[in-house]
């Protein structure tokens, strides 16, 4: 869950509060945290050792080849190198290791490395040279955010000292479909501990085991709580990854770091062995450098898993779609509603760019009003964290139990919480009941459907820029960065993060898509032509004086 999040809302009741929150004192707090000298007494070191020998062999002018090509190249492209036999997957992983050596002392974007990545990059390059290519991220290095289930030698914790060296049963669903399609594990990235509600005054990007994570782009809030994923990406310490969301965890990094991201729509991407706040918002998503590679992953997540009922969804067949997309899109003709709303200076200039840009290329912007639509989304979500993180320690065998031992562990060490367990504590004394819980979500989603469709309603979005591919009409709104995770969270609609601009200190700029139900195809499509137009996006300067 993101700690920046519109609109405001109130700790006691998770009603939409002023719009006036001063959102600049609040990342004011954000940055001075992230950026100030700490002591890290449970910090985890990374271990080179599985890989010093390969990497003390890494040549300067391979190194300075795979930096132009990394940063150059989509998923499709580094595949297309790597069959004219141009690098290696082996070449790949090593590169991105001595990166990571490199730069994560800075950065804290992971909290361990997979000590078999070498060895499943050699797999996949012996595979490709015996005519073998497993599918579309066949020796791409990718990153986890350390909410996501791996197998061992690797280990989960959610960024949490009670969940220290926990090794669960077996891969999430996510991580399996990854390793069926080919992809290398670098690592597990850092993240807001217990995915941002652990402490109503933590600070984004932060875990006990793996301290603060920081923005690659300078002295910026790094965003939670998908931060570590978010930073390793833009900082090209790994080609992509997969982090998640409850209510902005995947969109406000992504804005924060100069990303793409999809927060799909809900049911589309397996929940499975994934340690939950709630089941009601819950989703992972992909990470990128660009819209096409976002296609590509979710290609290979969204699927159907028996173990997440609610995958039904991803056997609906517009899901195909993730395997032509991004198609080409005439922005001619088309209609987007711009929810207007800012949060901090800047936005409003980067928006109206964005919007300039769309009105040149032929589409209608139309303005909409920022909904004031009233929900109560904190009590599922406490309720959810309990049982879901009760269920998921039990069915992992952990070596923590409950939420309730994890409590007592955390004031038996204080240095395992110095922002306070507020919200762990709440949530375990949540008195909702189980039909309460259903009751409430089911109010929460029929709402936040409700208010995203009338304000697509106003905007009275038309023209099919797919030339009548779908019989029905695409309804598209626009906003800055996750300013409606409540609506978008609580709706299941998809969301689509992409790169939009720099304020004038050089902090990166998102603004963000929201289409209805299923619509994340096209959603795709619609960042690749923008983001065409914009040309926006570069990366960080990661000069050592920097």
């Amino acid at each position: 869950m993101s700690q920046q999040s519109s609109p405001p809302t109130s700790a006691e009741s998770g009603k939409p509060s002023s719009p006036k929150r001063d959102w600049e004192s609040f990342v004011a707090r954000q940055v001075h945290e992230q950026t100030a000298q700490h002591e890290y007494p449970l910090r985890q070191a990374l271990d080179f050792s599985p890989f010093e020998e390969a990497l003390t062999g890494l040549e300067p002018t391979l190194l300075a080849r795979l930096e132009r090509l990394s940063q150059s190249s989509s998923i499709q492209g580094l595949q297309a190198a790597m069959a004219a036999g141009e690098v290696s997957s082996e070449q790949l992983t090593l590169f991105y290791l001595e990166r990571i050596r490199r730069y994560n002392d800075r950065l804290g974007a992971y909290l361990e490395l997979n000590p078999l990545a070498l060895e499943q990059a050699r797999e996949r390059d012996l595979e490709r040279q015996r005519g073998r290519v497993r599918g579309p991220l066949h020796g791409i290095p990718l990153c986890l955010k350390d909410n996501i289930a791996t197998a061992a030698p690797m280990h989960t914790t959610a960024g949490a000292a009670a969940l220290r060296g926990a090794t669960p049963d077996r891969d999430a669903f996510v991580t399996k479909r990854l390793l069926e399609a080919g992809a290398v594990i670098l690592g597990k990235n850092n993240l807001s501990e217990w995915a941002n509600f652990m402490s109503s005054t933590s600070v984004n990007g932060f875990s006990a085991l793996g301290g603060h994570t920081r923005n690659p782009y300078g002295p910026f809030d790094v965003g939670g709580s998908s931060s570590g994923t978010a930073s390793a990406v833009a900082a090209n310490l790994a080609v992509a990854g997969i982090g998640s969301e409850t209510s902005g965890s995947l969109i406000y990094p992504a804005a924060q770091n100069s990303l793409f991201t999809l927060k799909p729509t809900l049911g589309l991407v397996s929940r499975d062995r994934i340690i939950p706040i709630t089941d009601a918002q819950d989703t992972a998503g992909p990470m990128s450098k660009s819209a096409a590679d976002l296609a590509v992953l979710m290609y290979v997540l969204a699927a159907h898993d028996p173990n997440d009922p609610l995958t039904q969804r991803a056997l609906h067949p517009r899901v195909g779609e993730f395997a032509r997309a991004p198609v080409p899109l005439a922005l001619e003709g088309l209609r987007v509603g711009w929810v207007q709303h800012v949060q901090r200076e800047g936005d409003q200039a980067v928006m109206e760019r964005v919007a300039q840009s769309l009105r040149e290329a032929g589409a209608e912007v139309v303005p909409v009003p920022y909904p004031q639509t009233k929900l109560e989304m904190l009590p599922v979500l406490r309720y959810g964290l309990r049982q879901g993180v009760n269920a998921y320690l039990e069915a992992t065998r952990a070596p923590i139990g409950s939420l309730e031992q994890v409590i007592v562990f955390n004031a038996q060490n204080p240095v395992a919480a110095p922002y306070g367990q507020d919200l762990l504590q709440a949530s375990q004394d949540e008195a909702m009941t189980a039909d309460q819980y259903r009751e409430l979500t089911l109010h929460n989603r029929k709402v936040g459907m409700a208010t995203l469709r009338e304000l697509m309603t106003q905007s009275r979005a038309g023209g099919d820029p797919l030339s009548g591919r779908h019989s029905h009409t695409p309804t598209v709104l626009m906003a800055i960065g996750n300013s409606l995770s409540l609506y978008t969270s609580t709706s299941g609609f998809p969301v689509l993060n992409f790169p939009a601009g720099y304020r004038d200190s050089g902090e990166p700029v998102g603004v963000s898509l929201v289409g209805d139900l299923l619509e994340d195809a096209y959603l795709i499509s619609l960042a690749q032509a923008i983001s065409e137009r914009l040309n926006v996006r570069r990366p960080p300067s990661m000069a050592e004086d920097s």
